[in-house]
């Protein structure tokens, strides 16, 4: 079992996330499955399929930011559950990533928190001193 690269933290009537990880590819990805864990239980998806996704933002933090909305996107839209996310190239503000997963299914998914949005607010990304590993600040509208 995968160590869990993510914590909870209090917000008024929102949801926070700090997610981990020790380069920003690694945070990425980490990311796409802290969201995932607050809809349904990620164990329960099965990486039958796969999509392609590419994204340019202005900044790391906006990168971040806007890959966590089109994961979420395609779960609330298309009804896409994400199993597991694989960043194939991060140049820059640029991202390339697979994310593998399937259509929700009512009788395997049990749905969480229902997700409105990923928030600019309090949205950062910061290195961790002495430990040297990133770590992003994230606020959910739920």
């Amino acid at each position: 079992m995968k160590k869990k690269k993510w914590a909870l933290f209090e917000h008024t009537a929102d949801l926070g996330l700090y997610i981990y990880g020790r380069d920003r590819r690694e945070l990425y990805e980490a990311a796409a499955g802290a969201l995932m864990a607050q809809i349904t239980a990620p164990e329960k998806i099965r990486p039958a399929r796969e999509r392609i996704v590419e994204l340019s933002a202005d900044s790391p933090e906006a990168l971040l930011r806007d890959w966590m909305a089109e994961i979420l996107y395609l779960c609330n839209a298309l009804g896409w559950l994400t199993a597991e996310a694989g960043i194939e190239s991060l140049t820059g503000n640029t991202l390339k990533a697979v994310l593998r997963g399937e259509a929700l299914d009512s009788q395997r998914h049990e749905i969480g928190a229902e997700i409105k949005a990923v928030t600019w607010h309090r949205l950062k990304i910061e290195k961790l001193e002495p430990e040297g590993i990133l770590r992003a600040t994230v606020v959910l509208d739920v």
